[in-house]
């Protein structure tokens, strides 16, 4: 795609002044996403974002993300692909800024129309029940993996079956078209020196000796503790969040709960899905490190929690959990968002985009923000930063890339002229 974004400059450009009505100006500080073409307006009122035709379509994503981000006074046009529009469309049903959405067409771009909440739910509601897929495997090749040794280890299921301990995967079984696929270790891009992992397509069962070979791999990744990368950092502070479900105010807490996103349904997985001592759902997401997507993902969960209440309720309740139901079920505000964030080694727990990102939300789309700078600690030590706290550089929190939005700055002062 890198050609045809060099080649749709001319064109992104005369776009976005038949958009604002006037000269287009290249918008390029540091740290813009590449998806997109960016523009203002000569009196600086205007971000306008053009995507060029054919990129993938979770780039729709990150330019919505970094728009926010940069937005500030201005307001934000979008230009989209078709396939892209849907996803943008049912964000900003629930963002306070001003954004317009306008889609590529044969004869131009075309103004998007924006939806009320209540037909963004419903289209959300009227998507399949989302569930993960049960594994099973082939007949015989359960016989496969008797003699691996899985003592310690909790199992999980999406369409494959993994072992992981302490949140850190060290063991994955799947089917494939030439046999079963079985992954023991830590599976290491570029493994150190020893931590070489084991990866084989099985067509007919595993020797003995290959046997002792998947669980020696096993072993070493259990006493090693796993990679330290940021996702397999991420997943041993799951691990130890899951049972803490207090620490976030909650009663319980669901790993890894299959959803859709947006309303072409883009399936994934809540990091966790939680409920609290009324019986309001939450959703919680998880990094460690640099993810300046990591409100949005957030956001359509939370969207497609609020618009399958009920049918989540009923499952939970069919599984053996009883949730009182809260006064405000009937809300079209979006389920409360948690955001646990880590540092990485060389990146802060909150970076420089997710603070205007925030900021563009609703009034009643609720966020907290819990912070740590060592996600794989036991117990895990978090820090709840207050909205207003998130524009303050630390050790955890990283300079914005934009400064506040006037309501923002308006509000800044009126607390510290009354602390």
């Amino acid at each position: 795609m890198k050609d045809e974004r060099a080649s749709y400059e001319t064109t992104a450009r005369q776009v976005a002044e038949h958009i604002i009505g006037t000269e287009a100006v290249p918008f390029a500080p540091q740290r813009m996403s590449k998806y997109a073409h960016w523009f203002t307006d000569t009196k600086d009122s205007a971000l306008v974002a053009i995507v060029t035709p054919g990129e993938k379509v979770t780039a729709g994503d990150e330019v919505l993300a970094y728009g926010l981000a940069w937005q500030q006074n201005r307001d934000l046009f979008l230009v989209l692909p078709q396939d892209m529009v849907g996803d943008a469309q049912t964000r900003i049903g629930w963002i306070d800024t001003e954004v317009r959405i306008w889609e590529h067409g044969e004869a131009g771009p075309r103004p998007v129309p924006k939806k009320s909440r209540a037909q963004l739910l419903a289209q959300l509601r009227d998507l399949p029940e989302r569930r993960s897929k049960a594994v099973e495997l082939k007949a015989g090749h359960t016989n496969w993996i008797d003699g691996i040794d899985t003592t310690d280890l909790s199992a999980h299921e999406r369409s494959y079956l993994s072992w992981h301990h302490e949140g850190l995967q060290v063991l994955k079984v799947a089917e494939t078209r030439a046999g079963l696929r079985i992954q023991a270790g830590v599976q290491y891009g570029t493994p150190p020196p020893g931590r070489e992992p084991f990866d084989k397509v099985f067509a007919v069962a595993p020797t003995p000796g290959e046997v002792a070979v998947i669980n020696a791999k096993i072993r070493l990744a259990v006493e090693d503790g796993g990679s330290q990368t940021s996702q397999m950092r991420e997943h041993k502070m799951q691990a130890t969040l899951v049972g803490k479900p207090e620490t976030l105010g909650l009663t319980d807490l669901w790993r890894e709960f299959p959803a859709w996103r947006g309303p072409n349904g883009r399936p994934g997985y809540i990091d966790f899905l939680g409920v609290d001592a009324e019986g309001r759902l939450h959703v919680i997401e998880t990094k460690i490190g640099h993810d300046p997507k990591v409100v949005l993902q957030a956001l359509d969960y939370a969207v497609w929690v609020k618009a399958n209440d009920a049918a989540i309720r009923e499952r939970l309740h069919a599984a053996g959990h009883a949730l009182p139901t809260p006064e405000d079920v009937e809300s079209h505000s979006v389920a409360p968002i948690h955001l646990v964030l880590g540092s990485s080694e060389k990146e802060k727990a909150f970076n420089g985009y997710l603070v205007g990102q925030i900021e563009a939300l609703a009034g009643d789309v609720r966020v907290k923000v819990h912070v740590t700078a060592d996600p794989t600690a036991q117990p895990l030590s978090l820090t709840e930063v207050p909205k207003r706290k998130l524009r303050t550089s630390t050790d955890l929190i990283a300079e914005p890339v934009a400064g506040p939005r006037w309501a923002e700055s308006i509000t800044d002062g009126l607390l510290r002229s009354n602390p």
